[in-house]
């Protein structure tokens, strides 16, 4: 049995010829494919009337992807006008500079015993997209522009990354505490308590996500900005 989450992070474009900082917003989209079933390990589990069982913890699979849309402008008029055009257009219908989404999945096996039901083989599976914008000016263009461009793009992947690594922390903590938990009386009751659980740590990581954003003020203390 499966379960799905699918988290996007996106970065509000900042209008033309305003100084304004770029916000992060969170959206969470929480769609179950079925209780959440996976593969995943418990830590030592004792089930009534036997020896404990030691379950394998398999770490988080993560991986990552980078797509770019190209902007051309060699002054910073042509190229804040370009970002407002090719910006990533969301499904709110506003358009953003950035967007760091994930595909977040668990998954395990059951491991049945007579009198108890196990999760083992507990994995997370996580696929991070960035996408972002990537300048190519084919002309020469004026220092003043790339001292300002630069930092940008390097502050907007860091915090980027920031929200990524939270996600990651956050599985780690998911494995670990489904390797903890009990064993259940049956597999559906297993399932009940794996799927809230998981709904748990969700919740937390729109928490965690939030306090991030406050901490960095949507970053812009980390120096999101251009022009």
């Amino acid at each position: 049995m499966q379960s799905e989450h699918i988290a996007e992070y996106y970065i509000v474009m900042s209008e033309p010829k305003k100084v304004t900082p770029f916000f992060l917003y969170l959206l969470i989209l929480a769609m179950p494919a079925g209780p959440a079933n996976g593969e995943h390990p418990l830590g030592p589990n004792e089930e009534r009337g036997s020896t404990a069982r030691q379950h394998r913890v398999l770490p988080p699979a993560v991986t990552e992807q980078q797509e770019y849309y190209d902007l051309c402008g060699c002054c910073e008029k042509d190229l804040q006008c370009e970002m407002t055009e090719k910006a990533i257009r969301w499904k709110d219908g506003k358009k953003y500079d950035s967007v760091t989404s994930w595909k977040v999945k668990w998954d395990y096996a059951y491991n049945r015993s007579s009198h108890a039901c196990f999760a083992d083989n507990f994995r997370v599976t996580m696929n991070v997209v960035f996408r972002l914008p990537r300048w190519t000016c084919p002309e020469p263009v004026s220092q003043a522009l790339v001292d300002k461009w630069t930092p940008y793009i390097t502050n907007l992947v860091e915090h980027e990354n920031g929200h990524r690594d939270l996600a990651l922390t956050a599985a780690h903590d998911l494995t670990r505490a489904v390797a903890e938990m009990p064993p259940a009386r049956t597999c559906s009751d297993l399932d009940a308590a794996v799927d809230a659980m998981s709904r748990e740590w969700m919740k937390k990581l729109d928490e965690d996500q939030a306090l991030f954003d406050a901490h960095t003020g949507h970053g812009f203390a980390q120096g999101v900005m251009f022009p």
